[in-house]
């Protein structure tokens, strides 16, 4: 009974922003800088903040992570993405969904490239991001189970080597979901971000977000400590968030903690490995 509940404010309610793609698992080092990250993204997770930066990255690398939300049993977030180099370009591939058992979930899949251009000896980095969005709704015969493509296209100039400029444009094919009776277009979303970097220990972001209904900031900032052990701290809209990064040869831990007034707190983990490739 409690689980056919929370399904019911699920769909009825937009308190998880479910059917809208947006509460998706992102990684943990996004999420506790306040989502603040398309022109920092150098980790696979550019793959949904702003496909550009995987042209950073110059080695084959893994991420993941697990996040049960709001303490809900049954109720997860969980994600997977891969980066791979190649001599002119970089490809990325993903995977995130939210579930509730076996009720209802959300997934989406990602096939990404970038690559990058020196024209007047100033690196652009550009990318785009081919989504494949479904919903799966269990044990409900009047719900449907719909899916789409969409499509998102990000840029990266690093307009000095301690600054760098970024736009994102997500949802570009506004593609519709009809779970019920009523069907749903999401709307294209734009960002623009900018990340100021302080003797190369210290990372300042901020992006604007806005589309046709909303507008607003996202800011954070991490503090790397011997190139080992970060702090971070976000605000993302009105909820404050923070968070830690260690940082390996070969591996990377990210954790997250997102304060909501009205929901209470939720956890997130993220781990990553590279797994080869140039150094």
């Amino acid at each position: 009974m409690r689980k056919i509940i929370i399904f019911c404010i699920i769909i009825i309610t937009p308190i998880f922003l479910f059917a809208n793609f947006i509460g998706m698992n992102h990684g943990g080092r996004a999420m506790a800088m306040g989502n603040a990250y398309i022109a920092l993204a150098d980790e696979p997770t550019a793959i949904f903040f702003n496909p550009a930066g995987l042209s950073k990255i110059d080695q084959y690398s893994l991420k993941a992570s697990h996040q049960n939300l709001y303490g809900i049993s049954e109720l997860y977030n969980d994600m997977v993405a891969f980066s791979a180099p190649l001599p002119y370009s970089r490809i990325g591939v993903s995977w995130t969904q939210i579930s509730l058992s076996n009720e209802y979930s959300e997934q989406a899949f990602y096939l990404s490239v970038a690559s990058i251009i020196r024209p007047y000896g100033i690196p652009v980095r550009f990318g785009t991001s081919l989504k494949y969005e479904k919903i799966s709704v269990l044990n409900y015969e009047e719900a449907n189970n719909p899916s789409n493509y969409d499509l998102n296209v990000g840029i990266m100039i690093d307009a000095k080597k301690d600054l760098t400029f970024a736009f994102v444009a997500n949802d570009i094919l506004r593609p519709e979901f009809k779970i019920l009776t009523e069907s749903e277009e999401l709307t294209t979303e734009f960002k623009t971000g900018v990340c100021y970097n302080w003797r190369k220990a210290v990372n300042f972001v901020a992006d604007y977000v806005w589309n046709e209904d909303d507008s607003f900031w996202n800011l954070g900032g991490e503090m790397w400590f011997y190139n080992v052990f970060a702090a971070r701290i976000g605000m993302h809209e009105d909820k404050l968030t923070t968070g830690f990064g260690i940082k390996a040869k070969y591996w990377t831990l990210d954790g997250a903690l997102l304060s909501d007034t009205n929901l209470g707190s939720t956890y997130r983990i993220s781990i990553g490995v590279k797994l080869g490739g140039k150094k």
